[in-house]
């Protein structure tokens, strides 16, 4: 009986524990590390939520997945981990849901850093960003959503918009420099307004 009571102790354990969800308040807790540019804390604390998490589907997952990656191109402009481990790192959440944080969206032509565009590609609206540091000096990615419905850019432009879709590739730049880290390809992509 002492056996069966530990056996099912044990499994409750690992059950509750791949079970949980990431709660705002674990988000919150990232958002000063990716604040300060305290890349290598973010990276630990937020592999740690992922690997607790793992049965997680919810758009906070998703976001701290994005994170998770975030830290890791930042970490690589920083020189505390290589383009290689970065990718062998990523690589692990194709398939996977990111939701990236919410940008404005600006018309084509501005041609600025942290927003969204729309490019034509093949007789369809594709989404794109260059995301970067705080000091613009290193593109961490380059961006780009394929929608599942037509969009129409025009109902987005000047507003805050947050985007996300099934990871479907990474690349690095080939160079290895740190002037722009990674190419992030998603599928199945959504584009919605937010309040901020």
């Amino acid at each position: 009986m002492k056996t069966l009571l530990g056996v099912l102790f044990f499994l409750n354990i690992g059950i509750t524990g791949f079970s949980q969800v990431i709660s705002y308040e674990d988000f919150k807790t990232i958002i000063p590390l990716i604040e300060k540019e305290d890349f290598k804390t973010a990276f630990e604390k937020t592999d740690q939520l992922l690997h607790s998490t793992q049965n997680d589907s919810s758009d906070m997952r998703g976001i701290v997945t994005y994170m998770n990656m975030y830290a890791a191109a930042g970490m690589v402009s920083l020189s505390q981990m290589t383009h290689d481990e970065f990718l062998k790192d990523a690589k692990k959440y194709i398939g996977q849901r990111l939701v990236m944080s919410g940008h404005p969206c600006i018309d084509s032509a501005a041609h600025a850093f942290n927003s969204l565009q729309f490019i034509m590609k093949d007789g369809q609206y594709v989404g794109m960003t260059a995301t970067t540091n705080d000091a613009n000096t290193s593109i961490f990615f380059f961006e780009y959503f394929v929608y599942t419905n037509n969009i129409n850019p025009s109902d987005l432009i000047g507003k805050n918009v947050r985007c996300g879709g099934t990871l479907q590739s990474v690349e690095i730049n080939p160079d290895k420099s740190k002037t722009w880290i990674s190419h992030l390809y998603l599928s199945n992509a959504f584009a919605r307004v937010t309040d901020q």
